[in-house]
């Protein structure tokens, strides 16, 4: 099974000396057409430093883009655990699938609950989903609010007619500015066509395409010219993709 991830360097945001050099993935499609998001959830709890036999820390569960092609899937392999978070940030995932089934999966070490869709998308930020689930959306509170809202107002706005380009146009909608955590990578996945949509131009216009059955990244708009890299297990970095725009 092909994998595309998008992954941090840890030691840029934790200082964690047990992860140097280390790249976490946070957001991913496999060939199947199974896609997850991983994002910080706030505000944080504490972390549990060690498990149990039958515990997992929350964030590993975006390692069954190596083995799910299903949402349903994935709620059936995360059934037999008991899911944590870890000690450095909280975190939550989504997971969305070919079909058009999504769920939002998030625990506070007590309990892990399963946010599914209630309508014709799922919209999460860094806030709790299944604390706000069914509130009116001028209810909503938490970090990225206000954010959440933009983004439920453009796909209700836009639902019958959406592909890449209003991809992008919402994914201008919901661009985090902040200067301690911005928005560093936007994506729009097509799960059908085995393809991703990707940009690190803070103006969302320079665009690559990732082909997970050609194993290829190539220019798709916005550069003078066509340009192409072969994606393997060690990956690109982003300053060589920006570096290669500049040029």
């Amino acid at each position: 099974m092909n994998v595309f991830h998008l992954a941090f360097l840890y030691e840029k945001t934790q200082n964690d000396p047990m992860f140097r050099n280390h790249f976490a993935k946070t957001c991913g499609m496999n060939d199947r057409g199974l896609f997850c998001s991983c994002q910080e959830i706030e505000p944080y709890v504490n972390g549990v430093e060690s498990l149990g036999e039958e515990d997992g820390y929350i964030g590993d569960q975006y390692d069954a883009l190596a083995s799910c092609g299903r949402v349903d899937e994935v709620r059936r392999l995360i059934s037999s655990k008991r899911w944590v978070q870890f000690t450095g940030p909280s975190v939550h995932n989504l997971f969305a699938d070919v079909d058009g089934h999504a769920m939002v999966t998030e625990t506070d070490n007590r309990e892990h609950v399963i946010t599914e869709m209630d309508g014709d998308y799922l919209v999460m930020a860094n806030f709790s989903n299944h604390a706000m689930a069914h509130k009116p959306l001028a209810d909503v509170v938490g970090v990225g609010a206000e954010r959440y809202r933009r983004a439920h107002a453009y796909l209700a706005a836009h639902k019958q007619a959406f592909g890449v380009s209003r991809g992008f146009d919402l994914l201008r909608q919901a661009v985090c500015d902040d200067p301690g955590c911005r928005t560093l990578c936007s994506m729009v996945c097509l799960p059908r066509e085995r393809t991703i949509y990707l940009t690190t131009d803070p103006e969302l216009e320079k665009i690559w395409k990732v082909s997970l059955g050609r194993n290829l990244m190539e220019t798709e708009r916005g550069f003078d010219r066509y340009m192409c890299h072969s994606l393997g297990p060690e990956g690109i970095l982003a300053s060589e993709l920006e570096s290669v725009a500049g040029s």
